[in-house]
């Protein structure tokens, strides 16, 4: 046991042979009651030494048929965690992780996030933190504050930085890092004014500032179609702090899908004119982001399940099912049909040179370059007019059952949780290359929230980004740096994203 003071009290954590944990952390007042649809505001002072052993729990979510969080879920559920080798006064650098899952779903406390080996690996002292998610953290309505999940992580931010020193931590030296949806939370957190001087370095995995990715107008009619199922008129919010949580989560899910619906979700981060006061993009594009060193990069094959459930669909139903479904989400991207045509024809002749036996490839493809390759290039644009020091990566380390680097795949090797329950669902194997690539991750990542840069000795030299080069480290088993890897590809998304 060892017991650390606060700004706010006094907690208590758990003393491990190589590391310290304190989990369970308040960073604000439970959003709960009159708190509902309000932004997080600071926790009152406890006397006694508050337990923080175990994890809160996590925001609402309610989404069984994806790869479940086996945890409590409630409204009261604003609370970090800390991996630290020690807290003494060595002034370790800090490094904070934002998750993922669409802004619907995700926790802080999921096995492969446990940011022990990250720490004790790296001397590093490791931060994670819950934010509200759905209609809780971003419902556009009148009456409410606008983007609250993007508030409870500039709380959680302030927190570390009132507080880090006692963990053993430098806060002056904070990297933020996350992936797809804790990649944008990045994005966004590196163009808002209310962040400012709260982090030093950034890293953006599978997820950025997508062009086209924060509609307010959309935002809008999902909230009005939440209220339509509440059967609640837009001026009564007072109305909505009542409902019970059950209701408002399952009104959500009918709204949201039984699935994450790909890119269409209505409540994710959207353009205010406060918090976020115009599109992520464009502030980057002016050089008002906050300008400081940057890791960006994707997988591989960020959505091959696409094309893996179509070649194992047997029945030629269920193929057209799937097609329809995918073709449907194409066709939702509002693109020019004669140059959607025209990208599609690109994509299969680029697919079927790398991929003759997978004739659906081109699909997965289409769709994780428009979701995530084709804005991290946009966004590395925008970033490099203003700035030299942006690394990107492509990670190419391919799942052990269908070879595929999909979405997600490279976290348990960023945490070193190669072992854990939910990495092992994705196949990903535990030998000696598994191993050594995690390394190799974990001391690129590292060595970067210490000095900025990436380079060490597991890795080739990794040079910055630059628009006559385009330098990117394939990131993998055998990593190695390539220029313009998708050169075709990319400028077929030219006049489009």
């Amino acid at each position: 046991m060892v017991i650390i003071k606060t700004t706010k009290g006094e907690i208590k954590g758990v003393q491990e042979s190589n590391y310290q944990c304190f989990l369970g952390i308040p960073f604000a007042k439970p959003p709960i009651g009159d708190l509902r649809f309000r932004e997080p505001q600071p926790m009152d002072s406890w006397e006694s030494i508050k337990d923080t052993t175990q994890f809160g729990s996590i925001p609402p979510q309610n989404y069984k048929d994806i790869p479940p969080i086996n945890q409590k879920e409630d409204e009261d559920c604003l609370y970090l965690n800390i991996w630290t080798p020690a807290a003494d006064d060595k002034a370790r650098p800090v490094m904070v992780w934002i998750y993922g899952g669409a802004f619907v779903i995700g926790a802080s406390s999921r096995d492969r996030l446990n940011g022990a080996r990250l720490a004790v690996h790296g001397d590093v002292v490791v931060v994670n933190f819950n934010y509200r998610l759905g209609v809780l953290g971003f419902l556009n309505l009148s009456g409410i504050p606008p983007n609250i999940g993007v508030l409870d992580q500039v709380a959680a931010l302030k927190w570390v930085q009132e507080n880090i020193d006692r963990f053993g931590g430098d806060p002056n030296n904070v990297t933020i890092f996350g992936e797809s949806a804790g990649g944008a939370s990045v994005a966004i957190l590196l163009a808002i004014p209310a962040s400012r001087g709260l982090f030093h370095k950034a890293i953006m995995e599978s997820g950025t500032a997508h062009p086209t990715g924060f509609r307010p107008k959309r935002a809008r009619e999902g909230a009005e179609r939440f209220l339509s199922k509440l059967h609640i008129e837009k001026e009564k919010i007072d109305e909505l702090r009542k409902v019970p949580l059950k209701k408002i989560i399952r009104a959500q899910k009918r709204i949201a899908g039984g699935v994450v619906q790909v890119g269409d979700v209505p409540f994710r981060p959207f353009i205010d004119g406060k918090i976020i006061p115009e599109d992520p993009i464009e502030i980057i594009r002016k050089g008002k982001s906050s300008n400081v060193p940057i890791i960006i990069g994707s997988n591989n094959d960020e959505l091959a399940f696409i094309s893996r459930l179509l070649n194992q669909a047997v029945d030629d139903s269920v193929k057209k099912s799937i097609m329809d479904i995918v073709q449907a989400q194409i066709q939702s991207l509002g693109i020019e049909k004669k140059k959607l045509d025209k990208l599609i024809k690109i994509y299969k002749e680029v697919m079927e040179k790398k991929h003759p036996k997978n004739s659906f490839k081109y699909l997965d493809a289409f769709i994780s370059d428009y979701m995530f390759g084709i804005p991290i290039i946009r966004n590395i644009e925008a970033y490099v007019k203003y700035q030299s020091n942006i690394y990107c990566y492509i990670f190419t380390y391919g799942s052990r059952t269908n070879g595929a680097a999909f979405h997600t795949i490279e976290i348990p090797f960023v945490f070193g949780n190669l072992d854990t329950t939910d990495t092992q669902i994705g196949a990903i194997g535990s030998g000696e290359e598994e191993v050594k690539l995690a390394k190799n991750v974990m001391d690129a990542w590292v060595t970067f929230a210490r000095i900025g840069n990436p380079n060490h000795n597991g890795l080739p030299e990794w040079p910055t980004y630059d628009l006559k080069r385009r330098a990117t480290m394939m990131l993998g088993i055998n990593s190695k740096v390539e220029d313009d890897p998708i050169k075709d590809i990319r400028k077929a998304w030219d006049d489009i994203i």
